[in-house]
């Protein structure tokens, strides 16, 4: 009987617990994709929060769906908080344009339009429009909410300060957070900056050190400590974190080229001259290509190739055509080769642009003291355009018309340029403010001076 019993019991027993695994199987059905996506978001956040935006935008990108929209409403409220938080990052990053794209998809997505619209707000002081807009982030962070945003907040006041020279605004603003998040490396790394715009590379390196205290792994510190230890001629350090940099990310132009410096002043010949060349087989911009090719050029004559080197050097002027040193270089080689006409030209367009670089940086320390002067920022936003930097010219002179949105000297600037690269539209607005201005620097020659 009893085996009756028993026998009679495992049926009702197997379905009780086929019954119990289905439930379960529900459950993790239901709730797991949920539950992934949460543990997914608190490491996402967690990077954020390590200001480790590499890792950020790998996890972020890993999670978000390939071609069309999600259509269930747990996947697209999903991949709206991923779009917005990728916005996050790359707006934290001055990758302003990939910003926008991530807040409009987390919009259509169907985001909270009043976050996104923080954002925004927050790029735009980033910007150097901070003056719009600073009332406006000053009362938010005087209503609370979470630390992640009043953070950014006053990263982007600080950064607009920067960028518009108010510098006592910048410190006021970074020595209130600093007291607020004593533990938080970010105040101590845009002091650093602060610093470096005064042209104080010790003060700067304490500044970087002490972030890169609080943050191992913040690269950007790291990168600049490395830097400002090999300008301040602290090289076996500066080697120290280059090669920590290069752990970090090994095809960063400014690592490799700053490990090959450091190589060359300590004599390393070698090893330098591979760290260049390697270089060159990054992602460099025009200045890091001209620099490491300025030095090959420079190791070339010094080993009596005067050709080679002067080969060198002329793919350096090439590459970014104002490089002084490339150009004085080559000058020299150039004489040796017998070449006086060519040595004389190089000579006389390196002296000019010495010229220009000594304007620039006069303006840049008058701007520190004169921060809502648009006459300087117009002028100075002249020197870079005709020099090739059309980013920075621009933007110096957008933040001019933010001052004064008038200025006719810089719409005379805008008009200019927007002709010579064929937007007529463009160019005949700016004419039609401008009027009769003159260009910048235009005083200095009636005046008897010389135009920078």
């Amino acid at each position: 009987m009893g085996e009756e019993r028993a026998s009679g019991s495992n049926p009702k027993r197997r379905r009780l617990l086929f019954g119990l695994l289905a439930l379960l199987l529900a459950v993790a059905a239901w709730w797991g994709p949920g539950l992934r996506e949460a543990a997914a978001l608190s490491a996402i956040r967690g990077a954020i929060a390590g200001h480790d935006w590499a890792k950020a935008e790998s996890l972020l990108r890993a999670g978000l769906p390939a071609g069309a929209e999600p259509t269930a409403p747990r996947a697209r409220a999903a991949a709206a908080e991923r779009q917005f938080l990728l916005g996050r990052v790359f707006r934290r990053q001055r990758r302003f344009a990939e910003a926008e794209r991530c807040f409009e998809a987390a919009a259509a997505l169907g985001w909270s339009g009043e976050e996104i619209d923080r954002q925004r707000m927050l790029a735009r002081a980033q910007r150097g429009d901070v003056r719009v807009v600073e009332e406006r982030i000053s009362a938010l962070l005087a209503e609370g909410g979470d630390d992640a945003f009043a953070e950014d907040c006053y990263e982007s006041l600080a950064e607009g300060f920067i960028g518009s020279f108010r510098m006592d605004d910048a410190r006021e603003c970074l020595d209130f957070w600093s007291r607020w998040q004593p533990s938080n490396p970010l105040p101590s790394f845009w002091m650093g900056v602060i610093e470096e715009r005064y042209e104080r590379p010790v003060m700067a390196l304490e500044r970087f050190s002490k972030a890169l205290a609080m943050n191992p792994r913040d690269y950007e510190a790291r990168i600049r400590v490395a830097r400002l230890e090999l300008d301040t001629a602290k090289l076996d350090d500066a080697r120290r974190q280059f090669r920590a940099c290069l752990e970090q990310r090994p095809d960063d132009p400014r690592a490799v080229i700053g490990l090959a410096d450091c190589l060359l002043r300590a004599g390393d010949l070698a090893a330098s001259r591979e760290l260049y060349l390697d270089a060159l087989t990054t992602d460099v911009t025009k200045e890091q290509a001209a620099a490491a090719l300025t030095e090959l050029g420079q190791m070339a004559l010094e080993e009596g190739d005067v050709a080679r080197g002067a080969g060198l050097l002329e793919q350096a002027v090439n590459v970014d055509h104002r490089g002084t040193r490339a150009r004085l270089t080559l000058a020299g080689a150039l004489l040796r080769l017998g070449d006086a006409e060519g040595a004389k030209r190089e000579r006389d367009t390196a002296q000019r642009l010495a010229e220009r670089q000594r304007r620039l940086a006069t303006i840049t320390h008058e701007a520190l003291g004169k921060p809502d002067d648009p006459n300087l920022r117009a002028e100075a936003g002249m020197i870079l355009l005709d020099e090739g930097f059309e980013r920075e010219g621009l933007e110096w002179l957008e933040t001019a018309l933010r001052i004064a949105p008038t200025h006719a000297p810089s719409h005379r600037v805008l008009a200019d340029h927007y002709a010579a690269s064929g937007e007529m539209e463009r160019a005949a607005h700016h004419r039609g403010l401008a009027g009769d201005a003159s260009r910048p620097g235009a005083a200095m020659v009636e005046a008897g001076g010389t135009a920078p």
